[in-house]
């Protein structure tokens, strides 16, 4: 087996794994039957976390494209011609019993010594495509942020504490707030 594992373009790494995976299969170049490298040979390959590979595994076998067998490694399920393209017979859809031939590489160059796997480098982070939007749950617009409020205040802040840096507050609650609830309290008669 000769497929080859890009970490080129957008999205997360878990997800790139995925679709390069996801791709191989429905396009015909990873084979029902075919075996997967383990998630750690895969990771250390790609440079990547071994959770990261795991999870692209786990998310494949969740939707059928792979199959896992306890100490005999993961494979490529069979999907039929719902997902490949060919039928369950192996023929390609329309053809009239001609069977569908898959391209094969001939290079050796960078294949996996034990898979005949090839890897492509991970890419920097400067290498990655910066989204135009970042739609991540939990991040506010950078533009819409005060950072120069946001300076004044945090320094404001800092100046004041300049004599307990990395100290720790009161325990019992900080004495002026403490004061005034117990002012208040007293205005308040017995329970």
């Amino acid at each position: 087996m000769d497929f080859h594992v890009s970490l080129a373009g957008r999205g997360d790494l878990t997800a790139r794994i995925y679709l390069a995976l996801r791709d191989g299969i429905r396009d015909g170049r990873l084979r029902p039957g075919d075996r997967l490298p383990p998630t750690r040979e895969l990771a250390q390959s790609l440079e990547v976390s071994r959770n990261t590979v795991a999870t692209a595994y786990e998310r494949l076998t969740a939707e059928g494209f792979l199959t896992g067998r306890v100490g005999a490694g993961t494979f490529v399920s069979d999907l039929g011609a719902s997902v490949t393209g060919t039928s369950v017979s192996g023929t390609a859809a329309g053809t009239r019993g001609r069977t569908r031939r898959r391209p094969r590489t001939a290079g050796t160059a960078g294949l996996h010594p034990r898979a005949g796997w090839t890897f492509a480098p991970t890419p920097t982070s400067a290498q990655l495509d910066v989204p135009r939007f970042d739609f991540r749950v939990g991040i506010p617009d950078p533009s819409l942020f005060p950072f120069d409020t946001w300076r004044r205040l945090v320094t404001s802040e800092l100046r004041l504490r300049a004599n307990s840096p990395g100290t720790y507050a009161e325990p019992s609650g900080h004495p002026g707030l403490r004061a005034a609830i117990a002012r208040y309290v007293g205005t308040r008669g017995r329970c």
